[in-house]
C-alpha cells in the first residue's frame, strides 16, 4: 500500500511554512515541471505540474490549507490506528478539498479585458448597421421561405372564384 505524498511534500515544504516559502518553492517547481519547458515526457510532466498546482491552491489559501490540515491530521491518526483504512479515506475527503467549486473573483485586469471585449463587440455591431444602411440595404428582410409568390396566389384566388361561380351555376 502506498501512501499518497501531501501537498507540503510535492511542493517541499514544512508545515509551517508560511506563504512566501509556498510561493517560491511553487514557482521553482513550475518551472521546472511545466510540461512545455521540462525534458519529461509530456504525459508524466503534465501529471506532476497539475499536481504541484493543486497542491499550491490548497496551502495558497488560508482557509483550504486548514481544512487541509486538518485532514492530514486525521489522516495520521488513521494510519496510527488502522492503516487498512487508509485508502476509502484518502479517496473522499482529501480530493474535497481541491474540487470544492469556489473560484476567486476576477481581477482589475480581467473585468477590463471583459469591459475591452463587449466595447469592441458593440462597435463592430455599430459598424456592421452603419454600412448596412449606406449601402441601401433593408435592417429587416423577410426570408425567402417565408414569402410567397404573388402571381401564383393571385392565379388560385381567380381559379378558385372561377371554379365556384361555375359550381353554383
Amino acid at each position: 500500500m502506498t501512501v499518497s505524498r501531501s501537498a507540503y511534500e510535492l511542493l517541499g515544504v514544512v508545515e509551517t511554512a508560511d506563504l512566501q516559502n509556498i510561493k517560491k518553492a511553487f514557482h521553482r517547481l513550475s518551472k521546472l515541471l511545466h510540461p512545455d519547458t521540462t525534458l519529461l515526457p509530456v504525459d508524466e510532466a503534465a501529471s506532476q505540474f497539475r499536481q504541484i498546482c493543486e497542491a499550491y491552491e490548497v496551502l495558497s489559501d488560508p482557509i483550504k490549507r486548514e481544512a487541509y490540515d486538518k485532514t492530514l491530521e486525521k489522516r495520521n491518526w488513521i494510519i496510527d490506528q488502522d492503516p487498512e483504512q487508509l485508502e476509502i479515506f484518502s479517496s473522499s475527503s482529501a480530493k474535497s478539498i481541491v474540487t470544492d467549486g469556489n473560484r476567486r473573483p476576477f481581477s482589475g485586469g480581467e473585468l477590463f479585458s471583459l469591459l475591452l471585449l463587449c466595447i469592441a463587440l458593440c462597435i463592430s455591431l455599430l459598424l456592421a448597421i452603419m454600412f448596412a444602411v449606406l449601402d441601401g440595404k433593408e435592417l429587416q428582410v423577410r426570408p425567402s421561405w417565408l414569402q410567397t409568390n404573388q402571381s401564383n396566389v393571385n392565379s388560385t384566388t381567380t381559379q378558385f372564384i372561377n371554379d365556384v361561380n361555375s359550381t353554383s351555376s
